[in-house]
């Protein structure tokens, strides 16, 4: 291709989001049917193309999915189609590819997940229009500047540490969690502290057996990581006759791995069955749309009543139906309470719903013990295996789900005064997450499992703090008891999230320097820097003067906390893909003489 008269657009990350960002440039490309030459540039840390850090496709099997295979696609139904030789959804892959558990409330391994997401990738990449480049660069970018009318990036090449300069004139940038929000690389490198667990094999490989591993977090990646150092290391669950898990170790594992967290709750686990879809009664669009009129809002004066009446509503739901009543909505209510008084007077063995035993049932404890956090993780696995449909406490816990959609309108852009804004960053997302978003059944009775054979050990499981000798060759994990141990490695599993005082990652403080970006701040009434980029509501940047820059976008990781939950494998939450794919079509056409309207709209947010 002619390079001078080559439009380059580059593409900085290519997990899933930087796929779909791609996937939605190629359609509008192709529909607009332009002849002049285009070079896309991918630039990705590792090989791993459309699946990313979080889906690789060297994970071990027994890494697996949090939600369901009938959850999972690819592909928008939106105009302009995808030009690609197939679109299936996963569980129309699997089953066509004849892999095991295809079916639609199974939980896939990461890895295959990983696999579905590269497969579509190629699909695109066999049906790219002629005059489309795709040129891709593995390594990291470190650095972009404004030149003349377009843009230099830095990087340097993964395999053979050279730096090297391109130019775009167009950048979407997808990068995740860990290029993102990257800690400082001395940390990264101690023997006994790993400060990011991805990917296993790799990061946890030098723990030795019979070590005891403090592992600060207790969520999704704490339970990667605790199976990757017992099952990952040759162990093996077997069921017993009444379905009950046993370890069997292999020898190879810690001798003890000990999880902490600030609260010590494990995450409510799910069972993967389709369950019927209720309406929400009190936080509604309607209802968040009047709310949107006079922002800023309060979280807990004004959104966190509505979510706890749902909470309610959905658990005496469930409860009146196990017992052949029929629970009615009142837009009163005073009537929805009273409903639930008469019910408990004629069953008062049935639980009362109690918003603080859901949010925290230790929260008066200042320590928890195995056996009470065993007894705790059984209780959660009863009511996973239970559904939606027929336990009240998972009726209720899920609820989240969905609201959280119609939530992100109204957290969006500094929706919330600066202090709920800080609250929810802090307490409340950690907490919908634990309670709505857990790992499947599965895993959970492995952790059980694990707890039974004396390998996990929950000991300091809430607020367990460390502490370091001077040269930091020995780690203490204590609580304010007293109680102490030496241990010898501390793995952190938990997934970073912005905080404020700055860019830590090496690119983004660059950006910042350069001028190209800022970090967001909530203004309204007092002020909160949750650790982001400021973009206008498409996910353009904006610049340290202000200045809306069209030719530099963000969708995913980079946007959370002026958005809320960017779903890795979405494509409808936050979707700043759509429109950064017709704006490069405009840009295109502008500079090509082109003029005729391109008006077609998508759902953005």
């Amino acid at each position: 291709m002619n390079d001078n008269n080559t439009y380059k657009v580059g593409i900085i990350g290519f997990g899933p989001k930087g796929f779909y960002g791609f996937e939605r440039l190629i359609a509008y490309l192709n529909e607009a049917e332009f002849s002049r030459a285009i070079q896309i540039h991918i630039f990705n840390n590792t090989k791993f193309l459309a699946s990313g850090d979080v889906y690789r496709t060297d994970q071990p099997e027994y890494l697996i999915m949090n939600y369901t295979n009938r959850n999972i696609n690819s592909w928008v139904l939106k105009k302009p189609y995808a030009p690609a030789t197939s679109t299936p959804d996963f569980v129309t892959w699997l089953t066509g590819n004849k892999i095991a558990d295809a079916a639609p409330g199974m939980y896939a391994p990461r890895a295959t997940v990983g696999k579905y997401l590269e497969a579509c990738y190629q699909f695109v990449l066999e049906q790219l229009p002629k005059n489309i480049e795709v040129v891709v660069h593995i390594g990291t970018v470190t650095n972009v500047y404004k030149k003349e009318e377009a843009y230099e990036l830095k990087y340097v090449d993964a395999k053979f540490r050279q730096e090297a300069d391109i130019q775009c004139n167009k950048m979407l940038f997808t990068t995740g969690h860990h290029s993102f929000k990257a800690q400082s690389r001395k940390n990264i490198m101690l023997d006994n502290k790993i400060e990011f667990v991805y990917p296993m094999d790799e990061k946890l490989s030098h723990i030795t057996k019979d070590s005891l591993v403090a592992i600060k977090g207790f969520g999704l990646t704490a339970i990667d990581a605790i199976l990757s150092l017992t099952e990952g290391r040759e162990g093996s669950f077997k069921k017993h006759d009444k379905g009950i898990l046993k370890y069997i170790p292999s020898g190879k594992e810690p001798n003890k791995i000990y999880p902490f967290s600030r609260t010590g709750l494990p995450m409510v686990p799910r069972n993967g069955l389709l369950t019927t879809d209720t309406e929400l009664h009190f936080f509604t669009k309607e209802v968040i749309a009047e709310l949107k009129q006079n922002r800023p809002v309060s979280f807990n004066y004004t959104l966190l009543p509505l979510i706890k009446k749902e909470f309610y509503f959905a658990y005496y739901s469930v409860l009146f139906k196990n017992y052949g009543h029929q629970f009615y909505f009142d837009e009163d209510f005073t009537v929805i309470e009273n409903q639930v008084q008469y019910f408990h007077e004629d069953f008062p063995e049935c639980p009362v719903f109690n918003w603080d035993d859901i949010v925290n049932p230790f929260k008066d404890e200042p320590k928890l013990s195995s056996i009470v956090l065993q007894v705790y993780i059984e209780l959660l696995i009863n009511e996973a295996r239970l559904g939606e449909d027929k336990s009240p406490f998972m009726a209720a816990v899920s609820t989240w789900r969905k609201i959280s959609p119609i939530f992100n309108e109204i957290y969006s852009f500094g929706g919330l005064d600066a202090v709920s804004h800080k609250e929810f960053d802090t307490f409340y997302f950690g907490l919908f997450n634990r309670l709505s978003y857990g790992p499947p059944v599965k895993n959970m009775q492995k952790m059980l499992a694990l707890c039974k054979a004396g390998i996990l050990d929950f000991s300091y499981v809430k607020s367990a703090s460390i502490s370091f000798n001077d040269d930091k060759s020995k780690i203490s994990l204590h609580i304010k008891n007293g109680q102490a141990t030496d241990i010898s490695y501390l793995v952190n599993a938990t997934i970073s999230r912005g905080k404020e005082g700055g860019f830590k990652n090496e690119l983004y403080q660059n950006l910042v320097e350069n001028g190209l970006i800022r970090e967001f701040e909530n203004k309204l009434i007092t002020g909160y820097k949750p650790g982001c980029i400021e973009i206008n509501e498409v996910g353009n940047a904006i610049d340290k003067n202000g200045n809306v820059n069209t030719d530099i976008s963000f969708y995913g990781t980079p946007t959370e906390g002026i958005t809320c939950d960017n779903d890795t494998l979405s494509r409808t939450r936050n979707n700043f893909a759509s429109v950064w794919a017709k704006s490069t079509c405009r840009a295109i056409k502008k500079r090509d003489g082109r003029t005729e309207n391109y008006e077609r709209e998508e759902n953005v947010l």
